[in-house]
């Protein structure tokens, strides 16, 4: 066999090899499921994020996933440094309803 043949086929063989698919599938359903997503390196407030967006989008009860337990003083002071930083994620962040009209609600 000439080297011209041997370099073709093996050039055939790498490119059929980088080119293939993976054979590894996921569906959508395990893709978002909380667990998947934070062994693939995600935080517990994203896998819940994830979740009541899932469950809102299927007409399913809308429930905390992760129980957050903090004292009465913490949330004190966080509740009082939201109003003065509106940014602080606030455990109502996916559970408002969004008005296109401004009130005295959004101070």
């Amino acid at each position: 066999m000439g080297i011209m043949r041997k370099l073709f086929l093996f050039g055939f063989i790498f490119t059929l090899i980088s080119v293939a698919q993976a054979s590894a599938s996921i569906t959508v359903k395990e893709s978002t499921d909380a667990n998947y997503l934070i062994n693939a390196g995600y935080s517990q407030v994203t896998a819940e994020d994830v979740f009541i967006l899932k469950n809102r989008s299927l007409g399913r009860p809308i429930e905390p996933l992760y129980d957050k337990p903090q004292n009465s003083f913490i949330r004190g002071v966080k509740s009082i440094w939201s109003y003065v930083d509106p940014s602080i994620e606030t455990p109502d962040r996916l559970h408002h309803d969004i008005k296109l009209s401004p009130s005295s609600s959004d101070l």
